[in-house]
């Protein structure tokens, strides 16, 4: 079986073509009949569902309380800004969320670019347009941008809560690819014409390579069948629980307490005959016992 299994063949590398710097065309062959669309398809749902990235999460207008305002002298409502707000490419390095700000005064078309960044923030698209403002018109925002993977429906907070009011959450995609395709083509190998060549074509937002995203995604498929490649039972043992030893002192007559014939009386009256029903009874309810 293990030698039927390594005349399999291995596909290689066969070509890599940069579209540009946000995409790429991979070629991959020779591989098995079938094999191509069984990887192409596990590849493309990893790379729309599974890449982690970053984006804008929530922002907080100066002025705004809800995101079906308006502001004077800006052409767009503030549900279109907010729309702008989550086709911008960002990228945080190395911490996981940053706090960021824009600030603008009209006449001016309020662009990625005034986003003002820190140390470990990189904006990949600043010429994408936030808004129109005319003359003597402010927008004035704070904005936060947090890590994540796939998408996340906003959750709005709680109108009572004083800390949320004013802040205005975001649905966040933080996948960094935009577009995924394949292609299944025939591929030829000596004598053999019944193989596949793979053909990934992938489109990011550039945070990150389009050949990185495919080497991610490769490897989280690679992660995810380790557990198949070393398929055994675990037999689970259960340990069964120690049987408590029995006092036998439990089974004996409460006469053998030695009790004045009254407190015997009193215990024979609630069912008491044994040193174990007296065990048993809380101290509160003896001392309701009638003499």
């Amino acid at each position: 079986m293990q030698e039927m299994l390594e005349q399999l063949l291995t596909p290689r590398l066969v070509d890599i073509k940069q579209i540009n710097d946000f995409h790429s065309r991979v070629t991959l062959e020779p591989l098995e009949r079938g094999f191509g669309h069984t990887l192409g398809n596990a590849l493309r749902r990893i790379l729309l569902s599974s890449m982690p990235g970053s984006a804008i999460v929530e922002a907080k207008i100066d002025g705004v309380l809800h995101e079906y305002s308006s502001i004077e002298g800006i052409r767009e409502d503030v549900l279109e800004i907010l729309l702008n707000l989550k086709e911008v490419s960002i990228k945080l390095n190395e911490s996981s969320e940053a706090e960021l700000t824009l600030s603008k005064t009209g006449p001016a078309i309020v662009t990625a670019a005034d986003i003002q960044l820190n140390h470990d923030t990189e904006i990949m698209n600043p010429d994408l347009v936030i808004a129109h403002l005319s003359e003597g018109a402010v927008l004035s925002m704070t904005i936060k941008v947090e890590k994540g993977l796939g998408y996340r429906v906003a959750v709005q907070e709680s109108e009572t809560d004083a800390s949320a009011i004013g802040v205005l959450k975001l649905d966040a995609s933080f996948s960094p690819v935009q577009t995924v395709s394949y292609e299944v083509q025939n591929a030829r190998v000596e004598q053999r014409t019944d193989l596949d060549k793979l053909i990934l074509d992938v489109v990011t937002d550039g945070t990150l390579g389009p050949e990185d995203a495919i080497k991610q995604a490769a490897t989280v498929l690679h992660y995810q069948l380790i557990a198949f490649v070393d398929l055994k039972h675990k037999e689970i043992v259960v340990q069964e629980e120690e049987e408590k030893e029995f006092d036998p002192i439990y089974l004996q007559p409460v006469d053998d307490l030695e009790l004045t014939v009254r407190s015997a009386n009193c215990l024979k009256a609630e069912q008491i005959y044994y040193i174990g029903d007296l065990v048993q009874r809380a101290e509160s309810s003896l001392l309701k016992t009638p003499n």
